[in-house]
């Protein structure tokens, strides 16, 4: 197992997003994984701030070894990201009476999409853990579809520019290629799946219920746009949560 101990200013993966966003030293720490041994086990009470940049193949582990890996691999990038964008979403909050003439938070209209104030804080606020562990579950086969161990690709988040870093799949799509997005790192993989979800249209529903409520169960309707199974692929998410016990991650942070 190789570590790399990096120090870093949390910013979004804007390359003009000025310094001054942020600034507390966040301190990663990156994991190369040769085997599911270098996978370092939670303790949820102290849960580090591990990225990880090479991957095991988990399907040779036991069902239930395999989840606790893939939860252990993936779960401290997901609250890296969502620290993160806690941080922003706090910042525009603080800053809405001179948000015309900020221009970090000018910035942030183009990378959720969106021109008003309102819009800006549906993209930026919180995402439930629990779906976000139980959405990468599916899309990533619990960490052993080609996609993520080729790509890091969790959330099977398609490419449809010739520019992107990617990996064609094995179908097609009326007689056209399909192509997935290929990333360094599962955290990555994890901040464009909650840009995803942050500006894309079909979601905007989601987007309103995830701030006005804390039932998981409630906002899930309105991923069924996510699949082509739709209402079935929602189920699936819930019993997930439900049989792993998904929501006892929701109110976990990263420890710094």
């Amino acid at each position: 197992m190789y570590l790399k101990y990096v120090f870093f200013l949390i910013l979004l993966p804007l390359a003009s997003l000025s310094q001054n966003f942020f600034n507390i030293k966040k301190n990663i720490i990156y994991i190369d994984a040769n085997t599911s041994e270098d996978i370092v086990d939670l303790d949820l009470h102290n849960i580090r701030p591990f990225v990880y940049t090479k991957i095991p193949d988990l399907s040779g582990l036991t069902p239930s070894d395999k989840k606790n890996k893939f939860i252990s691999m993936i779960l401290p990038s997901i609250l890296i990201e969502k620290d993160k964008l806690k941080d922003i979403y706090s910042h525009v909050l603080n800053n809405m009476n001179i948000i015309e003439e900020d221009k970090d938070i000018q910035l942030l209209y183009d990378y959720c999409d969106c021109i008003d104030p309102n819009n800006l804080l549906l993209c930026l606020f919180e995402n439930p853990t629990s779906v976000m562990l139980a959405q990468a579950a599916i899309e990533s086969g619990w960490g052993t579809s080609r996609f993520f161990l080729e790509g890091f690709n969790l959330y099977g988040i398609h490419s449809f520019n010739i520019k992107d870093n990617r990996i064609q799949a094995n179908n097609t799509l009326d007689d056209s290629p399909v192509y997935v997005k290929k990333y360094p790192d599962v955290l990555s993989s994890i901040s464009d799946y909650l840009r995803t979800l942050g500006r894309v249209d079909s979601y905007a529903k989601y987007r309103e219920t995830r701030m006005k409520s804390k039932n998981v169960i409630e906002m899930l309707q309105y991923l069924s746009k996510y699949s082509e199974r739709r209402e079935l692929y929602v189920k699936d998410i819930s019993s997930i949560i439900s049989f792993n016990n998904l929501t006892q991650y929701d109110t976990l942070k990263i420890k710094w």
